[in-house]
């Protein structure tokens, strides 16, 4: 019961705690209306959003449903790890290579023959989603994008087992992490540039200060003698959860004059095709006179004008290796495997080109724009 003198800022996690207690203990049953939000409210002391709150979290773990007109449900009585279902949360930015792993996840449940219950959450919400999962024992795949904060960590390290983050490695704090081989990926996109002679490779990111876009610049920085140049690393500063592509376009049309560049490494295909409209508008056409490679092989990217050259950091083996990891740190919880390495390939379209002719163009039309 809500104490109603308490001056907790996180009442509603007192309220998620009363109802999963409530639920655990046959005080709420399957098949029988919860009492409305407002009843709630009024019972624990507490305002209705707070008790709102409480119940999304729930919803999003698939403990609860709301029926339309109808009032808040318990969906079945949680089942834990044998409930034949995981969850996989990715950020509630929504964006090509999201709509791609929603999809991939859906297929590899199918094929494992479980179901994938997918939610999307910000920084604050994820850690009550994490909180919902926890106490029910379901096993969770978590894209690590940005989303993915202290507190969310400290609440997954309660019990990793259950838990595999993609896309962000979190191992050496034991937590099971899925993640493509950047160092082996910026050196291809590195190398085949260098087969074609380009020895003046920009590179353009988000600066989200994200651990795989710092260790990606890092690679960058180690293979390319010419990143000690300050002018050839383009930072987008993309705002958490905004659309890169304005962003890199803005970034590509302030800097690329008077950098030397002669081709482009793009962190990801938004930020790609930010950076082809940026090229086209400062006279220096894809491939013609700048080269531009992208990281993700997506729909955006294959449909881009040109399309690009990319390196597909294979998602549906992604997928795969996360929900074996998961299966298989069930399986023998007292030995956690905690990471698993997926190895990214090159794909070779339209955006690149020998350098000769884009070093003569680049002389010609490389002056900066005028203030």
């Amino acid at each position: 019961m809500i104490q109603p003198t308490m001056k907790n800022p996180l009442k509603h996690r007192q309220v998620f705690d009363y109802l999963c207690e409530a639920i655990e203990a046959g005080i709420f049953v399957p098949g029988r209306r919860l009492p409305s939000e407002r009843m709630l409210a009024e019972e624990l002391e507490v305002n209705v959003a707070t008790v709102r709150r409480a119940f999304r979290d729930l919803i999003a773990g698939g403990v609860v449903e709301k029926r339309v007109g109808d009032g808040t449900y318990i969906c079945v009585r949680p089942k834990g790890p044998r409930e034949n279902i995981i969850n996989f949360i990715l950020s509630n930015y929504e964006g090509d290579v999201q709509r791609e792993l929603v999809k991939l996840a859906v297929e590899e449940g199918k094929r494992l023959g479980v179901g994938c219950r997918i939610s999307y959450a910000g920084s604050a919400d994820l850690v009550m989603q994490i909180r919902t999962f926890l106490r029910f024992r379901q096993p969770t795949v978590i894209l690590g994008d940005s989303s993915i904060g202290e507190e969310a960590i400290r609440e997954i390290g309660r019990a990793p087992g259950l838990f595999v983050v993609i896309a962000n490695r979190l191992d050496h704090l034991g937590i099971p992490s899925v993640i493509g081989n950047d160092y082996a990926g910026i050196n291809i996109l590195v190398h085949r540039l260098r087969e074609l002679g380009h020895r003046s490779i920009a590179l353009l990111h988000n600066n989200s200060g994200h651990p795989i876009e710092n260790t990606q610049i890092a690679v960058w920085k180690s293979c390319c003698p010419e990143a000690a140049r300050p002018e050839l690393e383009f930072r987008a500063n993309v705002p958490s959860g905004e659309h890169p592509a304005e962003y890199a376009y803005e970034k590509v049309l302030r800097s690329l004059p008077g950098s030397g560049a002669t081709a482009l490494i793009a962190l990801n295909d938004e930020l790609a095709v930010g950076a082809l409209s940026a090229a086209a508008e400062l006279g220096r056409p894809v491939p013609a006179s700048l080269s531009v490679v992208s990281i993700g092989d997506s729909v955006l990217g294959r449909f881009a004008t040109p399309p690009l050259t990319e390196l597909n950091p294979n998602l549906p083996e992604h997928l795969r290796q996360a929900f074996s990891l998961l299966r298989r740190n069930q399986e023998l919880s007292y030995k956690l495997e905690l990471l698993r390495i997926v190895e990214p390939e090159l794909v070779e379209r339209r955006s690149t080109a020998p350098c000769v002719a884009a070093e003569r163009m680049e002389r010609i039309t490389d002056t900066p724009l005028q203030s």
